[in-house]
């Protein structure tokens, strides 16, 4: 994390969360009743960020005391499921990132981190 070395430090912090990502990608590929409560509370997580996600939207359909029923989800939350709920869609696309576009992302961080311990001098600095 010192000079010269701190884009790459970075890049091993982003190869970190790809590492957890791609493990959690995987979570769902058994297709069983623990992997399905794990993908649902990740895209609710997700659905709450603040900036990606809305909180709550309110629709005006009075089932509560206040004449609105709120509808909890966002665009976010919808593109990971491939719908409204946990389906096939949803166990394809986590497929697909599992398989395809995570290690393609992976592969190029990899290559960037690699060259920059050789740009810099290898893994120690002179003694």
């Amino acid at each position: 994390y010192k000079a010269p070395r701190e884009f790459n430090w970075v890049i091993g912090v982003v190869l970190l969360t790809l590492t957890l990502l791609l493990s959690f990608t995987g979570y769902l590929l058994p297709w069983d009743q623990l992997s399905m409560w794990a993908v649902a509370v990740g895209t609710n997580m997700m659905g709450y960020t603040p900036v990606f996600g809305s909180q709550v939207r309110f629709v005006a359909v009075g089932t509560n005391m206040m004449g609105y029923t709120p509808v909890f989800g966002s665009q976010v939350r919808f593109v990971l499921l491939g719908g409204v709920e946990i389906g096939s869609e949803t166990l394809l696309r986590w497929y697909v990132l599992h398989v395809l576009m995570l290690p393609f992302v992976i592969v190029i961080f990899m290559a960037i981190h690699f060259w920059r311990v050789r740009k810099d001098g290898g893994i120690s600095g002179p003694l």
